[in-house]
């Protein structure tokens, strides 16, 4: 308990960009540690204290810990508008994944046609997206959750700038041949890349291989249900049999084989968050895309840009950098949390640098990239578009939780400058403060530290 605590008492670090500060009441305490967290109950020997940790890239974690008045050299509370707010936030936690669970199992499909079969299909509708799939159900439901969670976040990174626009359309394949089929009408069936936004049909195409593990795991639901019922039915035929203390014997051969079956379902879930891993990555990379380009920054005419109706669309590097940030990042209380950097790619990127080779891609090449640097039809045109994906990564990570620029004034100044015929490489020198080779230089040395 005393070392949990310790972790705890430590002041939060400022929040990174797109991530809501959290107000908290704060105790110091005699012998200097600070804990900042929620005042749950006082009394005059003590006070009982929820603490939150909000580790960068991690799930919040809370601890309730109390402290006596002797310990404690000084309380600083909040306001109760504050404390209700904080109340709210903890409250959406889900530490097990039973919250998640429940909301899978309120999700309501209606029948949707798919590759021309009537109604074979499941929709689940929201407002900011339509979700249409034939995946096993148990991928549907959390996909149709996720996506809900998802793009209330970016509501709160991103403030939608057209809040009328068209929900874009996710749709989910349980298989690597459905996908090609839904990508054929694109011209794209020999697209490697396992999901595709499409801007003009306001789509999102994504095909998983989860066929026959949905299919065992709606099977072993199904089983779990009959053990459950079935348990529900002894138990009451017991308890009119049996009275006490005879009954707590049969009450308690159900209570453990109750734990069994609620154990084995846990162990389902977890399979399914292993294998549901790579898919929901590849979701919210094209779900940044389509908030981004539907909601957040659409493309706008340059005279539009002009007259100063909008900024018009984030620049191809940008988008595919910070859909790629969003992509692993966490997703709790309503909040989108990408403020540790992806470590495999950290990795790639610090052996990029060193390299003498082929590193990371130059600036002055990728400024200027168009769609084509980020799509892969071969074996090494997917070395190219690896090289741009890693290069834009690291950037938009640099720019926006070390350098801070993302969001700012001068961010909206670039925009702006690029989407109205400016030099893309004059218009990033600006939002930087520095010659294109010195940020350059300083970046590269920021990825080896």
């Amino acid at each position: 308990m005393y070392a949990a605590a310790v972790l705890l008492a430590v002041a939060q670090p400022p929040a990174p960009p797109g991530l809501t500060p959290w107000p908290f009441d704060e105790l110091t305490l005699k012998n200097g540690a600070v804990f900042q967290g929620l005042i749950l109950s006082e009394t005059p020997a003590d006070i009982t204290f929820q603490g939150v940790r909000r580790p960068p890239g991690k799930p919040t974690f809370t601890l309730t810990t109390r402290f006596t008045r002797g310990e404690i050299a000084k309380v600083k509370r909040l306001a109760e508008k504050d404390r209700e707010y904080l109340r709210e936030r903890i409250a959406e936690l889900d530490p097990d994944g039973s919250g998640e669970r429940k909301r899978m199992e309120g999700v309501e499909f209606a029948a949707a046609d798919w590759l021309g079969k009537r109604d074979a299909a499941r929709r689940y509708d929201s407002e900011f997206f339509t979700l249409i799939s034939d995946a096993p159900e148990e991928v549907t439901r959390r996909a149709a959750v996720r996506l809900e969670h998802l793009y209330t976040a970016f509501t709160r990174f991103l403030p939608p700038a057209v809040p009328t626009a068209r929900p874009t359309t996710v749709f989910l394949a349980p298989t690597p041949d459905e996908y090609r089929q839904l990508l054929a009408p694109l011209g794209r069936a020999d697209l490697l890349n396992p999901a595709v936004f499409d801007p003009a049909g306001n789509r999102i195409l994504c095909g998983t291989d989860l066929d026959r593990f949905g299919d065992e795991l709606a099977a072993a639901k199904l089983h779990h249900a009959q053990q459950l019922a079935a348990l529900d039915r002894y138990e009451e035929g017991v308890r009119k049999l049996y009275r006490r203390p005879e009954l707590e014997r049969y009450l308690t051969a159900v209570s453990a084989e109750r734990r069994r079956v609620f154990a084995a379902d846990r162990a389902n879930m977890a399979k399914l968050d292993a294998h549901t891993g790579r898919l929901f990555a590849v979701l919210y990379h094209e779900s940044f895309h389509a908030y981004a380009a539907s909601f957040a920054y659409p493309q706008l005419p340059a005279d539009r840009v002009k007259a100063g109706e909008g900024t018009g669309e984030l620049p191809r590097w940008l988008n595919e950098g910070l859909a790629q940030v969003f992509e692993r990042a966490v997703v709790e209380a309503g909040e989108v949390r990408a403020d540790a950097p992806d470590q495999k790619r950290l990795a790639r990127a610090k052996e990029a640098v060193g390299a003498k080779g082929a590193g990371l891609m130059p600036l002055t090449e990728l400024l200027a990239a168009g769609p084509g640097a980020f799509l892969a039809h071969h074996a090494g045109g997917k070395a190219d578009a690896d090289r741009a994906y890693l290069t834009c990564w690291a950037l938009a990570h640099y720019l926006t939780f070390e350098r801070r620029a993302v969001g700012s004034e001068r961010f909206r100044a670039y925009l702006v400058a690029v989407n109205t015929g400016g030099d893309p490489r004059r218009a990033f020198e600006d939002l930087v403060g520095q010659p294109l080779p010195a940020f350059e230089a300083e970046w590269h040395a920021a990825i080896r530290r």
